[in-house]
């Protein structure tokens, strides 16, 4: 398997990303990774690399507050070489970190959409006490119909088969209540064109849902989804120096949080974004991780995972049947 990489993408590239990748390919041997940036500035990170690791010259890099001109500015940038290495079938799957707007617009020209797909969308796991709740839309598009959501329902469905073995997720609507008469017109309009397919719907669910229910897909438009994201990251984040802050004031809270460190690393390791990998950008033909912009070398290793465990699951194989044959139709 070939994974290409953007080595120059994310605030901590390259270090982060050419880390990251030396210790996936350590541990995968049978893969290669493809560092994709400027040459001059790769090669001396990897004096020490093994030989699955390989670098794709790209002399442009696109920064993460560029704007989508950029692309057509530095047409060479390690984003769109990327996508064409994907393209050329010169790489299985990628992975990318840097500038989200500048990523999903280039993987949809370059790649283009999947035959029957009207929408892609950015999908995201949320942790809960079982596991994940998979979120889609949270980024890639600011509007959508209802059609949309239908097919993110579908996307997300086969990709938790194809890489988790998950088949029948309980799918849900992110709405402001329960019940049929609540949301808008674009939850209910969605709603029903959900129950007229043969996926496991639940009905609409509330954002307290997210984390504590065995919902396993919830659908939404990619700006409400995105403030959903960020707002995840963000109370995790506060709530984690909170309880450090509380801890360090007394003796005896002190002592206490030398007791429980261990259930604090675990309730850290499966609250932390970096362990599940990125981003699916579900739609395009090919198979591309969006990491985050803060990706480490702990993110980048489960990203390259995460793509590899795709690609190794047939999801765009999938997808492609799965629209060929008319996907929904109540989509």
């Amino acid at each position: 398997m070939r994974l290409a990489l953007d080595a120059m993408g994310g605030d901590d590239a390259p270090r982060a990303m050419v880390d990251g990748a030396l210790h996936y390919a350590r541990s995968q041997p049978q893969h290669q990774v493809i560092l994709v940036g400027p040459d001059t500035i790769l090669r001396p990170l990897l004096t020490d690399a093994p030989a699955n690791i390989v670098v794709e010259h790209a002399p442009d890099v696109i920064g993460m507050a560029d704007k989508l001109s950029a692309l057509k500015e530095r047409p060479d940038n390690s984003i769109n070489r990327c996508t064409e290495l994907l393209k050329l079938g010169k790489a299985d799957g990628l992975v990318l970190c840097g500038n989200t707007g500048c990523s999903v617009v280039a993987a949809q020209l370059n790649l283009r959409r999947i035959p029957g797909v009207k929408r892609a969308g950015l999908l995201a796991p949320l942790p809960k006490p079982t596991g994940h709740t998979w979120v889609c839309d949270v980024g890639a598009n600011n509007i959508n119909k209802p059609e949309h959501l239908v097919q993110f329902a579908e996307m997300t469905a086969a990709f938790l088969a194809s890489t988790i073995g998950k088949t029948r997720p309980k799918i849900g609507v992110l709405s402001n209540g329960e019940e049929d008469e609540k949301g808008i017109e674009l939850t209910h309009e969605t709603l029903a064109l959900l129950r007229k397919t043969d996926l496991n719907v639940v009905g609409q669910v509330e954002g307290h849902h997210l984390y504590t229910t065995d919902i396993d897909v919830v659908v939404c438009d990619g700006f409400v989804g995105n403030i959903v994201l960020k707002t995840s990251e963000g109370v995790e984040n506060g709530l984690r120096k909170i309880i450090k802050e509380e801890i360090g004031q007394r003796f005896w809270t002190k002592l206490g949080g030398l007791l429980v460190r261990p259930a604090f690393e675990g309730v850290r390791r499966r609250v932390d974004w970096r362990f599940v990998g990125g981003s699916p950008l579900l739609g395009v033909d090919g198979l591309v991780i969006k990491g985050h912009g803060r990706s480490d070398k702990v993110a980048i290793y489960h990203a390259l995972k995460q793509a590899a465990a795709a690609v190794e699951g047939g999801l765009i194989a999938g997808l492609r049947r799965h629209f060929a044959s008319g996907g929904s139709e109540a989509a």
